[in-house]
């Protein structure tokens, strides 16, 4: 671990600074840490749980006397995180046996009782020390932290206990009547704990699970913080880092102090200064080996397309010129309508025999209901038809059978229709019916057949009428399901996709095959991250880079640059909170577009978004402020209209008329061809333009996009650059207080495959500085609806879901505990209508539900008055009668046991019951 990879200001702190800003590493991935704390801890409770199911007092004590296992996997995370490389899910868990058996019988015997244990655990797991080293080296940091961690330790006990009793104080409220123990009672009386059931136990100490998970991560990192203001003070890091950010700024100094003393005299022999080659050349080998690694590779893919040749052009060029675009738009209109009319034909063809591409697999999952065996006394099933249907009826018409024979015929088509075409009929259905349902299926030639097959069916079976020799011909003949019909059914598809693909040669198109190579760019992180090259290339000049999805701090002034996108919109707070840095002292890189991660081989063609011109709905307060004015983009219409022209095969400039009229028609015809031959594989570019800017005593040439202008109302100052004119500048670099604020119309130049053109690494370089510093590559602004609904929001959100929860609870049984109504010892009298009464009322057996009723106040009566024991019910009813003052006759008929009553006596009889147990409570 380095102390310059720390994400921590390192300083020295007082010790509550010092626990604060652990838990603060803590609040920062406590999903990660707390997700490893369950990981952790869990299976082991589940395991203690099982082998100790009898014994809950050994099982909460045994639990709580493992805690410093659990504090192993959430200190690792946190450690590693500290210093800038968070490890992963899997990582982790490969450490875990290592960071468990490390000081395990020491840690769960000796030092167990340690008031100094979160504290201590970083020396004992983090610096791999052992025995006697050990000791001397917690003695010596104990120096300084040793007493703020026993306060550190007192206080997370307390706060464990204030978050048990508290989870223990809204189960209670929330929880059922009965099933928990009453907490009340425990306090006034803490020996009854011990004689409280099993199930009572076991949910007390689960909810004391629960507040040692909530706690104790917090608890770990406070010991951590601890820790590191520990050996800050006494190690000195925060000077030794910055020593080592000093030696990292003057090392170039130094390198060039030697290499002016070395190279001097070569030098003044051949009369010149090579330090700038080598500069120039020191940073294209850098950058060089960063493209060169595997994410930076240039993806392709290969596609067929078809070029159409153009002899004939050639030999007739002015034919060609002047009637080609109307022969392509009949040629084009045709095609189209042809490719119209074979796909509505493909589609009703598949609509109509969809069942023949059903997989077996899907049929066994999707398997409509079998059709009817038998209809109007006819067998219609496979088994009982021959396998030529046809020549059995012919042959059977032969033998002089001719009902046989129609019947074969009509027994037939319903088995096909059925079978094939999913007729929707059943065995109670009549010779009507199936003709309805054989027309709703819309095949016109099917139902035509079938109306006269049926019409001579129904003759022959009712009338005895025999059909004559040439019908009986005509219905054989025109059978729907002979093997050639089927077969030109099926082949629709096939002769429409050779239809397709002869089209070109029957509208008289000639041409070849050919593969090009299409361009797709990165893939992976150089993809999704177009700075990652130039992250790279400053990590390598001694910078430290990060790039964050959101602005959550801001680096120090003196030494930090942030370089930020306006495209997505820049907040006003935001535009505020930067130039307020940048006065102190900060460098403010602002891009007005394209800091996106989109393709840069595929958006410039196409401009399908407002890549190039930023967010025109409002002002930008950073220009506003500047004084600096963005020149609207007139002619991006005009660009689009010239990029979509590039990407035809068409020269998208007519050429000059006089060429054109004095060369002849063999050379025009050269000219033409090679524009016409194949298309360019690879999308236009944007317009750039190649502009000097100058940073300090040094001049870079660099290719700005020309589609955005910037211009400044007001005259440069001193140190103030810009890149050609003030009023139409691709770039701006102006003094804001003690900072400075670097304005470009477009990122191009910064990004992955831009960077290694010309002196752009150079120049990012020479914006961001030698000295060493911390840059931050910001992805936008803005958060998204659910981090700013969380950020501002979450306590209303928080209370609404425990009020959602609370109401589930109580009123949704699914939710809410399982709990056994108790009939004759209930707390609340409703319970006894919400268990018993909408059953009992729906298989109208009131009868139960009084019964049931009256039971629970006769008992609560013989509980309050025992002397009624052996009494009968008028001396009940008496008591009761001066006790509720209700009516005698009232409260005979509410103890009466009658099976047939009104809706409303129901409700009545019920509350005069419920009036007579709240008269005896």
């Amino acid at each position: 671990m380095r102390l310059e990879d720390l994400t921590i200001a390192l300083r020295p702190r007082q010790p509550w600074e010092a626990a604060d800003l652990g838990c603060a590493l803590v609040r920062r991935d406590y999903g990660q840490v707390l997700l490893l704390w369950l990981i952790s801890a869990v299976p082991l409770w589940i395991l203690l749980a099982l082998l100790l199911r009898d014994h809950p007092h050994v099982f909460a004590l045994t639990a709580w006397w493992l805690k410093p296992l659990y504090d192993r996997l959430p200190l690792y995370y946190l450690s590693r995180a500290a210093f800038g490389s968070k490890p992963s899910f899997k990582e982790t868990l490969r450490e875990w046996p290592r960071l468990w058996s490390r000081f395990l019988l020491s840690a769960l015997l000796i030092r167990r009782l340690s008031s100094i244990r979160s504290f201590a655990l970083p020396i004992w797991m983090l610096e791999g020390q052992r025995g006697k080293a050990v000791k001397r080296r917690l003695r010596a940091l104990a120096v300084d932290g040793g007493s703020s961690g026993t306060s550190v330790t007192w206080v997370f006990v307390k706060l464990e206990l204030a978050v048990w009793l508290g989870i223990m104080a809204l189960v209670s409220s929330l929880g059922p009547a009965s099933g928990l123990p009453d907490w009340s009672e425990l306090f006034l009386d803490s020996e009854s704990y011990l004689d409280m059931p099993n199930a009572e136990l076991w949910s007390s100490y689960v909810l004391y699970l629960c507040a040692m998970t909530v706690v104790e991560p917090f608890y770990v990192g406070a010991g951590f913080g601890l820790y590191l203001n520990s050996r800050t003070k006494i190690e000195g890091w925060d000077i030794e880092l910055v020593f080592r950010r000093m030696a990292a700024r003057l090392r170039p100094i130094a390198m060039a102090a030697l290499a002016f003393f070395f190279i001097l005299p070569g030098a003044l022999t051949a009369q010149e200064s090579p330090s700038k080659p080598q500069t120039r050349q020191a940073v294209t080998d850098a950058l060089k080996e960063i493209l060169a690694k595997p994410e930076f590779k240039e993806h392709s893919r290969t596609q067929r397309v078809w070029i159409p040749d153009q002899t004939e052009e050639v030999k007739n060029s002015q034919a060609t010129m002047s009637n080609g675009p109307v022969l392509g738009r009949v040629f084009y209109g045709l095609a189209i309508a042809v490719v119209a009319v074979l796909l509505i034909l493909a589609a009703r063809w598949l609509i109509l025999n969809k069942h023949l591409f059903l997989s077996g697999r899907f049929k066994s999952k999707h398997r409509p209901e079998a059709g009817p065996k038998v209809i109007m006394g006819l067998d219609i099933t496979r088994e009982s038809l021959p396998t030529d249907i046809v020549k059995a009826a012919r042959a059977a018409w032969v033998e002089e059978q001719p009902k046989e024979a129609l019947s074969l015929l009509y027994r037939g088509m319903l088995s096909r229709l059925v079978e094939l075409r999913r007729l929707p009929i059943r065995d109670s259905d009549t010779e009507d019916d199936c003709l309805l349902k054989v027309a709703q299926m819309g095949d016109t030639a099917v139902t035509e057949f079938f109306r006269h097959l049926t019409l001579a069916w129904v003759r022959m079976a009712y009338a005895g009428v025999t059909p004559g020799t040439m019908e009986f011909e005509d219905l054989c003949r025109t059978w729907p399901f002979l093997p050639s019909a089927t077969a030109v059914r099926q082949h629709v598809i096939k002769k429409a996709a050779l239809v397709l693909l002869l089209l070109p040669h029957l509208i008289g198109c000639e041409g070849h095959w050919e593969e090009i190579n299409l361009p797709q760019g990165y893939e992976g992180k150089a993809r999704t991250n177009p700075f990652l090259a130039a992250q790279q290339l400053l990590e390598i000049y001694g910078h430290q880079v990060e790039r964050l999805p959101t602005l959550n701090e801001l680096p120090e002034p003196e030494h930090g640059v942030i370089i930020v996108s306006g495209e997505s919109g820049m907040p006003e707070a935001r535009a505020r909170q930067l130039l307020a840095w940048a006065n102190e002292g900060g460098h403010l890189i602002y891009a007005v577009a394209g800091c996106a991660p989109y393709n840069d081989w595929g958006m410039f063609s196409g401009l399908s978004s407002y890549v190039y011109t930023g967010n025109e709905e409002r002002a930008d307060p950073i220009l506003e402020t500047l004084g600096v004015q963005l020149e609207s983009a007139g002619n991006l219409k005009a660009l689009i209209e010239t990029f979509q022209k590039m990407s035809n095969l068409e020269d998208p400039s007519p050429p000059d008329s006089q060429t054109s009229k004095d060369l002849p028609p063999s050379d025009k015809a050269d000219e033409i061809a090679p524009r016409l031959k194949i298309p360019n594989p690879e999308p236009p570019d944007v317009p750039t333009l190649r502009s000097s800017m100058k940073v300090g005593k040094d001049t870079f040439e660099v290719d700005f996009v020309d589609v955005l202008k910037l211009s400044l109302n007001r005259p440069l100052a001193n140190q103030e650059q810009v890149s050609g004119r003030v009023d139409q500048a691709p770039a701006l670099s102006l003094v804001h207080g003690l900072g400075r604020v670097t304005i470009l119309n477009h990122a191009r130049p910064l990004r992955n495959r831009f960077l290694d053109e010309n002196d752009h690494a150079r120049w990012l370089l020479a914006l961001v500085g030698e000295e060493s510093c911390v840059v931050k590559f910001i992805v936008t602004l803005q958060s998204s609806f659910w981090a700013l609904l969380w950020d501002r929001a979450w306590m209303p959100l928080v209370g609404l879901a425990l009020l959602t929860m609370t109401w589930l609870w109580l009123h949704m049984p699914r939710f809410g505990p399982l709990r056994q109504v108790a009939l004759h010892d209930t707390k609340h009298f409703a319970e006894h209508i919400s268990a018993l009464g909408q059953f009992f009322y729906r298989l109208k057996r009131p009868d139960v539900l009084f019964k049931a009723a009256a039971d629970a106040v006769r008992v609560r009566a013989l509980r309050r008055y025992p002397h009624l024991v052996n009494l009968d019910d008028e001396a009940l009813i008496q008591l009761l009668s001066e006790t509720s003052t209700l009516p005698k006759d009232r409260i005979r008929e509410a103890f009466k046991n009658t099976e047939k009553v009104a809706g409303h006596e129901v409700v009545r009889r019920l509350q005069d019951l419920q009036t007579l147990k709240s008269a005896l409570s």
